[in-house]
């Protein structure tokens, strides 16, 4: 297959698919965009795009920004939409609120007041927000093929929604005071994950395609998209194993392929638990904000690999090569920031072929 963007998407494809299958070619997979040589510096579109119903826009400033771009390695052209990070909470019945302003953010007003009134946790196939992001992934669906790739919707359900609907501290205390109205809630809303799946992968066209991609930048060669609860930073690891580990189990059991989105110093208490799950094939970790250098967390990388667990390593060039020789090849894909020029992006991708 040949993309408007990404001529070379099937070696890029071959890559994936071995790193996929636990296997090296010559090189680990890279993500690397730079601007092309003379070409004009273009804005990219916020993350939050399409709730005012105009598709137009945000793929024409996507294109635009595309055509600047080299994809260099595994790095492919991909358009995610998103109404920001609680749009789920959305779908099941809260207000988003995102100001013209604020276009790299959303929130939730919370609704939950009384368990009683709003169980059972239910999804409205009629919600006019699930309805505007299925428009918008029939319109990408159209401009997509042979151009670039359809993004996988970011699907947090789980405890991140149901917090998101009730208000965090209200929800944090209701683990404590009612849990047994939480187990009901997470199961019900654990539910819904398979066939909201199923309805963007198809309204977008991956199932078509047969590839997918994520907000992350890592491409899937079937089912795939990276998983994550942020909420469980604040919990227990009993009450991660009691309320967000089997909503994970069902997501990666469903998956084809997938990876977590581990976020924080304070989710680490998780990482047993996550490494002990034999369908998750992969941990981004991400250090946060004002800690040590992503690159710099060798530990946690030889821990997640020592259980046959692949893992997400970004930095600049200097910090790949860094932490590079430290690595298992075949259990890692790099994100490379920084990059200058196709130049220096192509001879990074060579030192690691020879360094493999």
């Amino acid at each position: 297959m040949e993309l408007l963007y990404k001529p070379d998407f099937d070696e890029a494809a071959r890559r994936w698919r071995a790193f996929w299958a636990g296997d090296l070619l010559d090189r680990p997979p890279a993500v690397i965009t730079a601007r092309c040589e003379g070409a004009p510096q273009r804005p990219s579109n916020p993350q939050i795009v399409g709730l005012d119903g105009d598709f137009t826009t945000p793929l024409d400033t996507f294109e635009a920004w595309a055509e600047t771009i080299y994809f260099a390695g595994e790095a492919l052209p991909r358009f995610v939409p998103s109404f920001g990070p609680s749009q789920c909470a959305g779908f099941l019945g809260g207000e988003i609120i995102a100001h013209k302003d604020s276009g790299d953010t959303s929130w939730i007003v919370p609704c939950i007041e009384d368990w009683q009134e709003f169980l059972p946790v239910k999804f409205d196939p009629e919600n006019p927000y699930w309805h505007l992001m299925l428009d918008f992934y029939r319109a990408i669906s159209e401009r997509a093929p042979g151009r670039f790739m359809v993004g996988m919707l970011d699907l947090q359900l789980k405890v991140d929604a149901l917090s998101a609907l009730r208000g965090t501290q209200r929800f944090l205390m209701d683990m404590v005071d009612r849990p047994e109205v939480v187990d009901v809630a997470v199961k019900q809303a654990t539910e819904i994950y398979p066939p909201l799946f199923e309805a963007v992968w198809e309204a977008g066209g991956m199932d078509e395609l047969g590839w997918s991609s994520d907000w992350c930048s890592i491409s899937f060669p079937a089912r795939g998209t990276i998983t994550q609860s942020d909420f469980s930073a604040m919990i227990s690891p009993a009450m991660f194993r009691r309320w967000v580990l089997p909503a994970l189990e069902l997501e990666w059991e469903f998956l084809d392929y997938s990876f977590y989105h581990l976020d924080g110093p304070d989710a680490l208490v998780h990482l047993p638990d996550l490494l002990a799950a034999p369908k998750l094939h992969g941990i981004q970790w991400v250090p946060g904000d004002g800690n040590a250098l992503q690159h710099t967390w060798v530990d946690i990388f030889h821990h997640i690999q020592a259980a046959g667990k692949a893992v997400e390593v970004w930095g600049d060039v200097e910090a790949i090569k860094w932490v590079h020789p430290q690595l298992k090849p075949n259990l890692v894909w790099y994100r490379v920031q920084d990059v200058t020029s196709p130049t220096e992006a192509d001879e990074l991708l060579d030192w690691l072929a020879k360094h493999s």
